[in-house]
């Protein structure tokens, strides 16, 4: 007896695509909420202005004398100058010296910069990472804030400061100098390092109080 033989069918359905397109409307809200934003902060700063013309005839007003004020920073601290004037270092600070000294003297913290910056050429970043800290751990930020509170209750509408810094100087003290520098905090003099670190801003309304908030890079005079 014949046996017959089965029909195959060879006919091509149309795939069911609503499935995946279900689970891709699902999948894709739920990546969106998982993303990390970058979140960048923007020091808007001012290049020093260069007079191209001839100087101007007219002597400024005794009593209109700008306060042109700069902090210098270097491997032994903080320079403060003001209305073409040197500060004087404050009290403990070697003489002559800067305004502002290291908190820990004994710190060398031109080799800790220069052994940061070789590490980090090297590729050692956590060892770069933790050298920089170190370095920046010794400078006295705390005396640099006081110093420039006392200056800002004597010009209170000032808001222009100059930064200049020496060649060894990686540009992330210069950003802590000018986080520092910003704004007033809850009071004009600390002394503990663990309160002036967790102080916060002094504000005027829903607005923080400002001390210096317009850096201007400046360039040493060689």
């Amino acid at each position: 007896m014949a046996r017959k033989r089965r029909e195959v069918n060879t006919g091509s359905g149309e795939l069911d695509l609503a499935p995946i397109m279900n689970m891709v409307v699902i999948l894709i809200p739920l990546l969106l909420l998982s993303i990390v934003f970058l979140k960048v902060g923007v020091i808007n700063i001012t290049a020093p202005k260069l007079s191209m013309g001839p100087p101007s005839e007219e002597q400024p007003v005794e009593d209109e004398k700008p306060l042109n004020l700069t902090v210098a920073v270097n491997a032994a601290g903080f320079t403060i100058g003001a209305q073409s004037a040197i500060l004087p270092a404050s009290s403990g600070c070697p003489t002559p010296g800067p305004t502002i000294c290291l908190s820990t003297p004994d710190k060398d913290v031109g080799a800790l910069l220069e052994g940061a910056r070789a590490k980090l050429t090297s590729g050692d970043v956590q060892g770069g990472e933790a050298e920089m800290a170190e370095a920046m751990k010794a400078y006295d930020w705390i005396g640099l804030y006081n110093k420039l509170a006392s200056i800002k209750s004597n010009f209170k509408e000032e808001t222009v400061i100059n930064i200049s810094a020496d060649a060894n100087i990686p540009y992330a003290l210069i950003i802590r100098m000018m986080d520092v520098t910003r704004y007033k905090l809850e009071k004009d003099t600390y002394k503990d390092a663990s309160q002036f670190w967790m102080a916060k801003y002094k504000k005027t309304g829903n607005q923080p109080d400002f001390l210096f908030p317009d850096p201007v890079l400046s360039l040493p005079k060689g």
